[in-house]
């Protein structure tokens, strides 16, 4: 209401933008949505940050550490120390679900917040658009947080989480924003980060040897293009994207597979939204749960008010206690 006090708009800082993977004229004006998901997410970094110094927890070594690292292969190798993963750390799951649960609470265990949801707050007629983002990362060297926009496919998000992690290594903030992955002149920075990504997702000295195992098979790249990616629980983009570099298919199977990856996600995407589901199995969903910990820790303590639990975490008096008793965030250890 203030705002309509002011002699004029007041200007805000959207200088996030500039991190963007694709320098697209669409971004240069964002939305409210994404401006108003990105400020939520920079007052639970802020908390965070202060919560941390105030226990006297020393920088993560890893954010920035990696920052003039090129050798794609030792750069995955360091992820995977970081997040205490094995190489063929896939074999541990079923589907990309469980991949994407794994990997976020390695991450989460590492120190890095993930936060993610579909929409601003718990406005669910605001729905975030992955044809503007599907993930960003905050870098801090106390707090980084990386927020994940769950309208993307599970496969993306899985994609999106490993690429950002990578920035926060780099020491670089992001705002991944490359919907249909066919996007040519993205920055160096941006080509390193999916090429960790994939690497860590199938990686190279395991890659060849199933593609060729599989491609006598099939003799056909479609179908091989399929079945790898689903020995390693990925999407099959990545695999596509990898086969093309390594001169397996060509340029035009590449661009084909991913249109038909983005095809594939926007058919699904109506018959989603009819489903329902339990609200604070959805709202536990979004919260990190490390971040969750603190909180309530610190309410309980009586180092946070209540009130700015509340508006952390988007819930009232009601919602936020049956979400700790959902989640066993510590307030009642």
């Amino acid at each position: 209401m203030g705002y309509f006090f002011l002699s004029s708009p007041p200007i805000e800082d959207l200088s996030f933008i500039n991190y963007r993977t694709v320098k697209s004229l669409s971004l240069d004006k964002p939305s409210r949505d994404l401006i108003d998901t990105m400020h939520d997410m920079e007052q639970i970094q802020d908390w965070l940050r202060e919560y941390l110094l105030s226990e006297g927890i020393e920088k993560l070594n890893f954010v920035g550490k990696l920052k003039n690292e090129t050798n794609i292969e030792f750069f995955a190798s360091k992820i995977r120390k970081i997040l205490n993963i094995e190489i063929e750390w896939y074999k541990n799951v079923a589907r990309s679900e469980e991949a994407f649960n794994l990997i976020r609470a390695a991450i989460s265990d590492a120190g890095v917040t993930v936060m993610t949801s579909g929409i601003v707050g718990n406005n669910t007629h605001r729905h975030l658009d992955t044809n503007e983002f599907r993930a960003f990362a905050m870098v801090d060297e106390y707090a980084p947080l990386i927020f994940i926009n769950f309208n993307d496919s599970i496969n993306g998000k899985v994609f999106s989480l490993i690429h950002e992690f990578a920035h926060i290594c780099i020491g670089e903030s992001s705002l991944y924003n490359d919907r249909d992955s066919t996007a040519t002149g993205i920055k160096k920075v941006e080509i390193i980060c999916n090429s960790v990504a994939a690497e860590i997702l199938a990686p190279d000295s395991i890659f060849f040897d199933s593609w060729s195992k599989i491609f006598s098979e099939e003799q056909d790249n479609e179908r091989t293009l399929r079945r790898v990616a689903k020995k390693f629980k990925c999407g099959t983009t990545v695999i596509a994207r990898k086969a093309y570099d390594h001169n397996l298919i060509d340029y035009t199977m590449y661009c084909f597979i991913a249109r038909m990856a983005v095809q594939h996600y926007n058919e699904t995407q109506e018959k989603n939204k009819k489903n329902g589901g339990n609200f604070y199995n959805t709202l536990a969903s979004r919260i990190d749960k490390r971040f969750l910990r603190m909180l309530t820790n610190s309410v309980r303590l009586g180092g946070t008010l209540y009130s700015d639990a509340f508006r952390l975490t988007n819930t009232n008096r009601s919602t936020f206690e049956k979400l700790i008793k959902n989640v066993g965030g510590g307030m009642y250890e």
